[in-house]
Formats: C-alpha cells, structure tokens, sequence
C-alpha cells in the first residue's frame, strides 16, 4: 500500500452541499484533481456523497512542518485547500472523520492531472496561510485586538475560524502570496505574535495539548 496524501480537519457546510478540507503530499502532488480521486478523499473522510464538483487552491504554511530549519520549503510547507461540491445534500447521519489532531492517510489514490515531472515543490512564491489553533477564551482576547499597523506584521486578507470541538478554535489568516525568501520575517513576526496568545501554530503542537 502506499500512503500518497494526508487529509486534514474537513468541515461541511450547515445545507450539507459541500465540504472543505486540507491536503497535505506523501507520495504524489495535487493539480486539477480528478473524480476518482475526489471519490477516494470522501471515501477516506466516511462521508455519503458523490462529487459534483471540486476545487483546489495551492497554499503553503508553517502549520504543516515538521519543525525542519533545512529550507523555506520545508519550514513552510505547501499544502492544497480542497473543497468538493455535492450531487447531492450528505445525510446528516454521515459519520465524518474530525481527523482534529492528526491527519488521515490515503493509500493508492494518484492525481492523474498531476506531471511527476514538473518540479512543483521548488517555488519562491505561494499564497501563505497562518494556521493556528486557539482555546475560545484566547481566541476572544486575540479578537480584541490586532498586530501594530507597521511594517513588521502583515495585515491577513481575511480570518476564518471554526470549532474544531468544543475547546479548539481553528483559525486561518489569508497572508496573500508571500514572496521566499525575502518576505519570510515577515510571516514569522505575525506567527509570533499569534502565538503571544498562547495559540498553536503548528499541527503537533496541537495534537499534544499545546
């Protein structure tokens, strides 16, 4: 068997049409995706439904490292946001897998739209996601306020957050496309200071109570 890609925390929506979740590479890299490979990330995740339809936007963050210092690549590794659009709404009795803390391995599911010989890991720039987890009562504090308006933070484009249970808040903070490596400092000034609100900023950090 052979492990080719990592699910991370799924999330469908409240009309049960679609769901959102995180890919990080094994084996093989994502591209356009196909409809077998959909099929096998909802097999994977337990949940009831048949892709529609699907989109996939390439990223990279901290929050996906396994603490290597080695390259930029490695310190802020590239992931893909995957969200699938249903033929039809998922039974709310769907038991979906809440992989919270760690990820789900998929086994033999190949992107055929994906060229194994294009270099797609060595890139300089890439959108930047800053992933963190708080506990709620932080998560408030943070709210409150906001990294100094001056040149050391970048200002996100938008913040989701979502409940991952009833004491994780997972926040996502959309930096825009970061340009490697002069502008890493940059992303690391704003990680610091998310993390000055006792966040976690990295997965298994998380995973072993932070």
């Amino acid at each position: 068997m052979r492990l080719t890609f990592r699910l991370w925390n799924p999330i469908i929506n409240k009309e049960r049409r679609e769901c959102c979740f995180d890919v990080t590479p094994h084996l093989c890299q994502l591209s356009s995706g196909t409809l077998e490979v959909m099929t096998e990330f909802l097999r994977y995740l337990k949940i009831e439904a048949q892709p529609k339809n699907w989109y996939i936007e390439p990223f990279c963050s901290a929050y996906y490292s396994n603490n290597s210092l080695e390259c930029y690549q490695d310190r802020h590794p590239m992931a893909w946001r995957v969200k699938i659009l249903f033929a039809e709404p998922c039974s709310e009795d769907t038991e979906i897998r809440l992989c919270h803390f760690e990820p789900i391995g998929v086994e033999n599911a190949d992107d055929d739209t994906w060229d194994e010989d294009e270099d797609s890991g060595n890139w300089s720039s890439m959108k930047y996601i800053a992933i963190a987890d708080f506990n709620p009562w932080d998560w408030e504090k943070f709210l409150e306020s906001s990294p100094e308006e001056d040149s050391r933070f970048i200002q996100p484009r938008t913040i989701e957050s979502t409940y991952l249970d009833h004491y994780v808040i997972h926040a996502r903070f959309d930096l825009g496309v970061i340009h490697f490596p002069d502008e890493e400092e940059r992303v690391r000034e704003f990680i610091r200071y998310i993390e000055k609100y006792n966040a976690s900023t990295n997965w298994a950090k998380t995973m072993h109570g932070w």
